[in-house]
């Protein structure tokens, strides 16, 4: 899990512009599933434990505390995290594939349209 501050930038949750203050936490597979408040939290900042289906959508914002969470997409190569819910797994599956889909696009293929002459030299 990681987290980074933005100042000025857009809040992929909801779409407005995030102070310096407010913090996204990006989450990979490995974490989920997702409960707030994490176990980083100071026991004075806590609220009670909710959990999140992020694995759904790929962002959610805690109801009580409002803390941003984005999930990262696997990348093709990553270990395997164990699951215990297999509506995690079957969502990872998927968002893996997507992800091995996106590396291995090819780039687009113009077409080249037949020229006018006749290809004889004169």
């Amino acid at each position: 899990m990681t987290t980074q501050k933005l100042d000025g930038a857009i809040d992929p949750v909801s779409g407005r512009r995030v102070g310096a203050s407010e913090r996204i936490r990006e989450i990979s597979w490995a974490d989920l599933p997702l409960g707030c408040p994490m176990p980083d939290r100071s026991l004075w900042d806590v609220h009670p434990r909710v959990y999140l289906p992020i694995h759904l959508s790929g962002r959610e914002r805690c109801p009580f505390c409002s803390t941003p969470y984005v999930l990262r997409d696997p990348q093709p190569g990553d270990a395997v995290p164990a699951f215990a819910n297999a509506r995690i797994e079957q969502c990872y599956q998927r968002a893996l594939a997507r992800s091995m889909r996106q590396a291995s696009t090819p780039l687009p293929v113009t077409l080249i349209a037949p020229c006018a002459h006749s290809g004889r030299l004169s």
